[in-house]
């Protein structure tokens, strides 16, 4: 059964990342394609904690690495299926 996991609700806007200054509309941009790439791609076992947890890592991991505004769309892709394997990984490990 899925979780009850809106993208919506973390979408960002401008005023969110201002700290990119002039690339702040690029930031948004990628930032919420990569937002809804963790709902296309997440799985019917993925409960809500993982994916909030891919939320973070990813928000965390743009704000701290501004170059990754360079990245193409399967690269984005790419980057987001790391993140779900890796905290699906940690999830289990955490359970077992």
């Amino acid at each position: 059964m899925y979780s009850e996991f809106d993208v919506y609700a973390y979408l960002v806007s401008v005023q969110d990342m201002v700290f990119f200054d002039d690339d702040a509309e690029v930031a948004v941009d990628q930032m919420n394609e990569l937002l809804h790439y963790i709902g296309s791609y997440r799985e019917e076992d993925d409960n809500l904690d993982v994916l909030e947890e891919v939320v973070r890592r990813t928000l965390f991991e743009w704000i701290e690495n501004p170059d990754l505004l360079g990245l193409e769309s399967d690269e984005m892709q790419a980057y987001i299926l790391e993140q779900l394997a890796d905290a699906r990984q940690q999830e289990f490990d955490e359970h077992e």
